[in-house]
């Protein structure tokens, strides 16, 4: 996914909207953080106001790629070994509030959506940033005893910042949530500089923190897995639009191609739905909800939508066929 903000271009993903110049200044910061790179662009500010910001932004995004970490040493993989052990742990402010969305939102998606399930994604050799990957897939022996354990977020219980389960086998894997989290605060981080006019992407996913009356709406162009732009969306207010796929991130053995997607409830790869897209001013929700859409599978995304209480949903099947669901709830092609 690419985005286009105003009437300026930036490039994100693959789709760039060219042909643009900014009618007013912009200033931008860029951050290698969580496996991609993260940008910040403000307009409106001068260049002391916005390197205040820029450095804020950054140090807020390190701090949280450190914590959030699903398989480098850190808060989340200290506390992973603690519940793996049968202890509780006290943990930082960012996990506590991601184990409780969490487990909200994993009830709400029908279980399509859980951030439990680590050991299902590093079982599949996905606890890597080298792609694809070319090791053999895991038994179907190893994944029954999986299942069979049923890690779940309702395993979970928080005492302030002191998280412990009742189930061994839970793995925390925050992968469908650290971004959304991440753009939030980056956005907090700038309003709290009085930079309201911002956008944080996120390697194609993107949080627009405001708006300016008086200026263009900000321009999002949705990435086509098959080519070029599937859709472009204006936003004028906070809006976060978030986008999950497996055509990037894959493993491939003997012939065979697997997503890095995998469906919780089988703690295998899924096929049916290749791309899901999601507009919500919560950027979790929107996080969360694009990779529960890809999970849910063709026969499931729209329950899964209406039940997660989304506003705006694109979704591209694996026959490249493409289905819209809108703010009253109406399904279209």
């Amino acid at each position: 996914m690419r985005t286009a903000i105003g009437a300026c271009c930036v490039a994100l993903a693959a789709v760039l909207l060219g042909g643009c110049e900014s009618p007013q200044a912009e200033q931008r910061a860029e951050f290698a953080v969580f496996g991609t790179r993260v940008e910040a662009i403000v307009r409106g500010a001068d260049k002391a106001q916005a390197a205040a910001a820029f450095r804020d932004v950054g140090a807020l995004l390190q701090r949280l790629h450190r914590e959030l970490h699903p398989w480098e040493d850190g808060a989340l993989m200290q506390l992973n070994e603690a519940l793996a052990q049968g202890r509780a742990h006290r943990t930082t402010e960012a996990i506590v509030e991601l184990v409780q969305v969490g487990r909200r939102l994993e009830a709400a998606s029908g279980g399509t959506f859980n951030p439990a399930i680590g050991a299902a994604v590093s079982l599949w050799g996905f606890h890597t940033s080298s792609y694809p990957i070319t090791e053999p897939p895991p038994s179907d022996s190893d994944i029954r005893a999986l299942l069979a354990a049923s890690p779940s977020m309702s395993d979970l219980r928080v005492d302030d910042r002191e998280v412990s389960s009742s189930n061994p086998a839970v793995r925390l894997d925050f992968s469908g949530l650290a971004k959304g989290l991440a753009l939030r605060l980056a956005c907090r981080a700038l309003v709290e500089r009085g930079l309201d006019f911002g956008l944080v992407n996120a390697g194609g996913d993107v949080m627009v923190c405001g708006a300016d009356a008086d200026a263009e709406p900000w321009r999002v162009a949705i990435r086509n897995p098959e080519g070029g732009v599937l859709e472009t969306l204006e936003i004028e207010r906070p809006m976060a639009v978030f986008t999950s796929g497996n055509d990037y991130r894959y493993g491939e053995f003997d012939g065979e191609r697997y997503a890095h997607i995998l469906d919780p409830r089988t703690a295998r790869p899924v096929a049916e739905v290749m791309q899901a897209t999601v507009a919500d001013p919560d950027p979790l929700l929107a996080d969360a909800a694009a990779t529960a859409l890809v999970a849910a599978g063709r026969a499931g995304w729209r329950d899964v939508a209406r039940s997660m209480g989304l506003d705006r949903v694109i979704v591209v099947l694996a026959d490249g066929s493409v289905a819209r669901l809108d703010s009253r709830g109406a399904d279209r092609r």
